[in-house]
């Protein structure tokens, strides 16, 4: 019976971990997804009104 709590305790500690991952790489993929947006724009401003 101890080994079980011992299990589940541990399973939970994991589950926190990787709940914790998960945002950040959200965080991450929203961050990158805006930058990449903004450096497209910026090539198809460029490409269309021939700046520079």
């Amino acid at each position: 019976m101890n080994h079980d709590t011992e299990t589940i305790a541990k399973l939970q500690a994991i589950e926190l971990q990787l709940n914790t991952i998960n945002r950040n790489l959200l965080s991450v993929f929203w961050i990158v997804g805006f930058f990449a947006f903004l450096y497209f724009g910026l090539m198809l401003y460029m490409m269309f009104f021939k700046v520079a």
